[in-house]
């Protein structure tokens, strides 16, 4: 059966975050393309200093990062993420946040998912985050500050059809940034995780090519259509920078309100 739903327009927004981000040394991993690449831009406009790293194994080219300093990284190796992150903090003069949003979403169901595919899955978006966190802690407890970023998404907070190892990674991002929230606080640093619903990513570009899976993923959300990648780096910068400075261990939905029904 067809579904038939229009989408509401898109507001009108400046170009910038909405915290002033002069003098924020900023990292993110995984800024070639979708929400990693629209926070490395607007951070930049608001005049942060950021480095971004990319995985050219995938086809992206440091053209794709807006910023000076461009890092190659495989989030899968601890070895590739921590000298991404001194060699930004080395090139910035120090480091004051990281966003973690490199990721990857398969549509598998269950039966659809061998071992391979599950730790593949798991490897990225759970691993990729715990490498950063790894990576981090050294810096963050020798300035007694900080703030890491971790990528959640809506679908680790509810079911999902077809996406299980994807669902399993993000639920276990949550708990993994509720602990080290805890651990990170005895020296003064912070981490959150930003959880977006369906956007106008590269993720979701599959599904919005079809006008039936589209018109489905916009019935679903209450504000009546899909979300910007600008949006959702808005949240992570602003949960990166001192105007978050008394948030800590919280997962922040930006979904259109999917969650909420």
């Amino acid at each position: 059966m067809s579904m038939v739903v229009e989408e509401a327009e898109l507001p009108e927004r400046a170009g910038k975050p909405l915290v002033d981000m002069v003098g924020v040394r900023l990292l993110v991993i995984g800024a070639g393309s979708g929400i990693g690449q629209a926070a490395v831009a607007l951070a930049v406009a608001a005049g942060a200093d950021v480095a971004g790293t990319m995985l050219p194994s995938v086809g992206e080219s440091g053209d794709d990062v807006p910023c000076d300093i461009v890092l190659p990284c495989d989030v899968t190796s601890q070895e590739e993420v921590t000298e991404a992150v001194e060699s930004a903090e080395i090139a910035l003069g120090g480091l004051d946040a990281v966003i973690v949003s490199a990721g990857v979403f398969e549509h598998r169901g269950l039966g659809e998912t061998d071992d391979a595919d599950f730790e593949r899955i798991l490897g990225i978006n759970l691993g990729g985050a715990f490498h950063a966190a790894k990576a981090v802690e050294r810096i963050f407890r020798r300035d007694g500050t900080g703030s890491l970023v971790l990528f959640s998404s809506q679908i680790g907070l509810v079911g999902h059809r077809r996406a299980t190892a994807y669902a399993a990674s993000k639920a276990a991002v949550n708990g993994l940034t509720k602990t080290l929230a805890v651990e990170f606080a005895t020296f003064g640093a912070r981490v959150n995780a930003v959880a977006p619903g369906p956007i106008e990513t590269p993720m979701t570009a599959i599904a919005r090519a079809d006008p039936e899976r589209h018109a489905g993923l916009v019935a679903q959300v209450p504000l009546g259509r899909l979300g910007a990648p600008d949006e959702v780096a808005r949240a992570a910068l602003f949960l990166a920078t001192p105007a978050a400075a008394f948030i800590t261990g919280h997962v922040l939905v930006v979904d259109g309100g999917v969650t909420a029904v």
